[in-house]
């Protein structure tokens, strides 16, 4: 026979209160779930029924939340679920920064409309290597691989018997300098042939300035570009996706190998 008395019920309530901060803070940075066309209601129902389905696996300590031991079990939840879903935020970050460079080497970067992602102004560039990083993640499963590392973290990292430590720290630093660079060679094709073609235009107009061929290299800088980019395509979502892979193993090795204590 189940009883419900109000000991139960506070401890029952505590648990599902921890278990959705770590959730909730992963959703508000993690790609796909923080995006800007993801309502508010929706990310409130991932999170609730994520922390339900999670209740009956996972077992939190009895901790009084209004404790020092509370207040910090609670922030090293929400430091725990907002590093996962920030280490997965470096990729789309790194193809951001991509599409940045491509945008500034074709004439594109004044090109700008709302971004559905974020909700800011971008480069159309920009927005289409967002969009096709979008699709890559879907593809992968990566939505699928997030909510597992995260479902895995409560093993490694119990609720209010663990913490990310200055290790942890510094290994997403390096992770994200690593994922960025990542991002520099995904766009260095494109940015050298556009920068030889307008050191090509450069020498025809200094050679021959008759043929006025700078009054159209704005123009031919574009269409080049364009060009660059439809045959870098295919190189392009190979480098999206070993960038994922990468995220991925960096979260892994964040969850794995990181043990602190509070």
């Amino acid at each position: 026979m189940i009883v419900l008395d109000n000991a139960t019920l506070l401890d029952t309530l505590v648990v599902f209160l921890l278990l959705s901060i770590r959730i909730s803070a992963m959703i508000l940075v993690a790609p796909l779930f923080s995006a800007s066309s993801v309502s508010i209601p929706i990310r409130i129902v991932i999170a609730v029924s994520s922390a339900i389905m999670l209740m009956q696996a996972i077992k939190a300590p009895r901790l009084d939340i209004l404790s020092p031991d509370g207040v910090f079990a609670m922030a090293g939840e929400a430091v725990i679920g907002a590093a996962i879903g920030f280490i997965f935020q470096i990729g789309f970050a790194a193809v951001s920064l991509a599409g940045e460079q491509i945008s500034t080497s074709t004439g594109l970067g004044f090109a700008a409309m709302i971004d559905p992602q974020t909700g800011s102004q971008s480069p159309v560039v920009n927005q289409f290597l967002s969009i096709l990083m979008l699709l890559t993640f879907l593809t992968l499963e990566g939505h699928h691989i997030l909510l597992k590392l995260l479902a895995a973290s409560y093993e490694v990292l119990p609720i209010g018997g663990a913490f990310l430590g200055p290790k942890a720290i510094i290994g997403i630093a390096k992770a994200g300098a690593l994922i960025f660079s990542a991002g520099m060679l995904a766009s260095l094709p494109i940015v050298v042939g556009l920068f030889l073609v307008t050191l090509l235009i450069g020498i025809l107009t200094r050679v021959a300035p008759q043929l006025n061929i700078f009054s159209v290299g704005f123009a031919i800088t574009i269409l080049a570009g364009l060009v660059l980019l439809l045959v870098s395509l295919p190189n392009l979502t190979t480098s999206m996706a070993n960038i994922l892979n990468e995220t991925a193993d960096e979260a892994r090795s964040l969850i794995l190998n990181t043990k602190g204590a509070p």
